[in-house]
């Protein structure tokens, strides 16, 4: 993918994104964590903690963040208009800390971890932990609360 291919793709995902509604930590599925690994697309909402491995393919959509540490290589923009962060191509370690933000994560190798109160939305091939319980990523797309999932009687 050349730099502009990039720039284009980064911009048209911000333009679409920022007219997306967000929830409030308050209004989301739950509190805990998640560790995932996957191909496809992953979106964060809620309040906390996360940390995104890169591995140099594909694009990372912060909105609302409060604090964004990058560290490796690849392309960042900082659109202030929409309060948003976009990165594409990153090989190294994106850290993000706020409240009700909203983080998404398409393309190749996604891997991340996050711990806070919200949701997750998981689309693709991958697995996953939520709090102690593994599953996979379904193809068809699925919301996950972080909470502890409970036992049926």
């Amino acid at each position: 993918m050349n730099r502009s291919s990039i720039i284009a793709a980064a911009l048209l995902i911000t333009l679409v994104l920022s007219t997306t509604p967000t929830a409030t930590a308050e209004e989301l599925g739950g509190r805990g964590s998640i560790w995932a690994e996957g191909i496809g697309l992953a979106i964060l909402r809620g309040s906390g903690e996360v940390q995104i491995q890169g591995h140099g393919a594909g694009l990372v959509w912060v909105k609302d963040a409060e604090s964004i540490e990058a560290s490796g290589e690849g392309h960042k923009w900082e659109i202030p208009e929409t309060k948003a962060t976009v990165l594409a191509g990153w090989s190294g370690t994106i850290r993000i800390s706020g409240h009700n933000m909203t983080i998404w994560m398409v393309g190749g190798v996604i891997e991340f971890t996050a711990s806070g109160a919200g949701r997750v939305y998981l689309r693709g091939r991958g697995t996953y932990e939520i709090n102690g319980c593994q599953g996979v990523w379904s193809g068809a797309g699925e919301t996950l609360p972080l909470e502890v999932a409970t036992e049926s009687p």
